[in-house]
């Protein structure tokens, strides 16, 4: 039987001008002030576990040149945040264990735990993604967006409850919900606008911005552009 994400309204706040957005888990779990030198991972579920977590200047280069070169629009610097995300991911899981398969995604829901600390649950992936995100626009990375704070949705609505990081556009203030709980560790997270995510469960993949096997958008250049007006 699947289990769903825990959701915070287990006792917390979450009201929001801004709609399913709650500081809830990042007031409880997250370190606020995260470098690359010194930072946390939650893992186990529900950030049972924590593990402290430092980078090497090469391993942060790594991250950083993911989001090497301007984006040409925010739907693009999504897509290098998200790869940026899973290069972490894949850096962090090496050092703490958590970079073992992830056995609990099924058809975008979270299995039981059985007590497993090197998985990860909606919880743990939301945390995580806000923290390695906070250090990539706190170095200046981002043209095109903000860290906002985690996104909720489900009961008692859908009875599927979530979480997720998110981002803000830093014009006209969209958001997009940035979940890596819907893929295997070392995967890009999926990126949909956050009302999608909210929505009805499971979201379809069309609105989901990279989902898997979906072409990418065609890139507009001055070369091609010549080329159609010439033909």
């Amino acid at each position: 039987m699947l289990a769903a994400c825990v959701t915070s309204g287990d006792g917390g706040s979450l009201a929001s001008a801004d709609g399913p957005l709650s500081s809830e888990y990042l007031t409880r779990y997250a370190e606020p002030d995260p470098t690359p030198a010194s930072f946390l991972e939650c893992h186990g579920f529900g950030c049972a576990e924590t593990s402290r977590v430092g980078l090497s200047s090469g391993e942060w280069g790594k991250v950083k040149a993911q989001l090497a070169g301007p984006a040409r629009d925010a739907r693009a610097e999504r897509a290098k945040i998200a790869r940026a995300v899973a290069t972490m991911q894949k850096i962090v899981g090496a050092k703490t264990g958590t970079g073992v398969h992830q056995w609990t995604h099924e058809n975008m829901m979270i299995k039981p735990n059985l007590g497993d600390p090197t998985q990860l649950d909606c919880i743990d992936e939301a945390v995580n993604t806000w923290t390695y995100m906070t250090m990539m626009e706190r170095a200046h990375l981002f043209r095109f967006h903000s860290v906002a704070t985690l996104g909720y949705a489900g009961l008692p609505n859908d009875t599927n409850p979530r979480n997720t990081a998110v981002l803000r556009e830093k014009k006209g203030g969209a958001l997009y919900a940035v979940d890596a709980s819907l893929v295997d560790g070392g995967e890009p997270p999926l990126v949909m606008p956050l009302s999608v995510w909210a929505g009805a469960w499971p979201p379809k993949l069309a609105d989901i911005e990279n989902a898997p096997g979906k072409p990418a958008r065609p890139v507009k250049t001055a070369a091609k552009t010549a080329a159609l007006a010439h033909d």
